[in-house]
């Protein structure tokens, strides 16, 4: 969905993707800003002589203008991904929005010290971001109902806030908890994982330790810990000349039938074609692909 739809200059469009396998999004840059909202799963983007960013749900990145840049496809697991890519132009061009001129240079001060690195969310932008999905789903089946345009501004002028605010000021995350989380499961990697014993070693109440897993992450621990089999299985395909059924056993597979429907789900590609130097299958875009 394009800004001059529904009557806002400083927007250039809004993206929509759920992706179900991995992709690689070619080289590019924008005129103007672009942020990129991970609400679920992981992915990560490469910036030209900058290395590589890795973004998990629950975490924004903001990309300068003129940076070029791509989506990486090497282990991207099932994500949903929303982009909002802004003008870099005068203050004039938010003349349609709730933001005063002394308010979009505080909102671009924050975005040009936002980095290209990872931002967690908060609940509220969380929210927001789900919402404004929601609404540019639904906007192109009654894109001339007046409430539709007003909610569709409001939202995007929200979000923009909370973007401000968490570069500005930081949430704080569990971070202790989910490393302590995140290492049991790398150290059982080849063992079957009994998600009531991950419960018993950090101490907390399995409400909670999904909770605080998913939000740090974007995954429940579950789906990380097959994304670390399928890292290690990675591996073993480069390295040795073990069979696919084998590979997949020896990193905590039950059969290699299983193995393989997961390698493919989060590589856009078979194991076998993996080792052959097949490129990943690339998923028709929701809407506009995010960039």
């Amino acid at each position: 969905m394009y800004g001059n739809q529904i009557g806002l200059p400083m927007l250039i469009h809004v993206s929509r993707v759920r992706s179900h396998i991995a992709s690689r999004v070619t080289w590019h840059s924008h005129e103007g800003f672009e942020v990129l909202f991970l609400l679920d799963g992981a992915t990560a983007y490469e910036f030209s002589g900058q290395g590589a960013v890795a973004l998990h749900g629950g975490h924004f990145l903001v990309v300068p203008p003129g940076l070029v840049h791509r989506g990486l496809h090497d282990m991207r697991s099932p994500s949903t991904i929303c982009g909002l890519a802004l003008k870099a132009s005068r203050p004039s061009g938010w003349s349609s929005t709730t933001f005063t001129g002394s308010d979009v240079r505080r909102l671009r001060r924050a975005l040009e010290t936002a980095g290209t690195k990872a931002h967690p969310f908060s609940p509220a932008l969380r929210w927001l971001v789900r919402r404004l999905m929601e609404e540019t789903g639904n906007y192109p089946a009654n894109p001339h109902r007046a409430e539709a345009g007003i909610a569709l501004r409001a939202l995007i002028c929200a979000v923009l806030v909370e973007v401000m605010r968490q570069i500005l000021v930081p949430p704080t995350e569990p971070k202790e908890f989910v490393a302590a989380a995140i290492a049991y499961l790398q150290r059982h990697l080849q063992e079957p994982v009994r998600m009531d014993d991950l419960v018993r070693h950090v101490g907390f109440s399995r409400a909670r330790m999904f909770d605080m897993f998913k939000a740090q992450t974007g995954l429940t621990p579950n789906d990380y810990l097959q994304r670390l089999r399928i890292e290690k299985a990675r591996a073993q395909l480069r390295q040795t000349k073990l069979s696919v059924t084998e590979i997949g056993l020896a990193v905590g597979f039950s059969s290699g039938q299983y193995f393989s429907t997961v390698f493919a789900r989060y590589s856009g590609v078979s194991p076998t074609g993996f080792r052959k130097g097949a490129k990943p299958t690339n998923p028709p875009p929701l809407s506009n692909s995010a960039r």
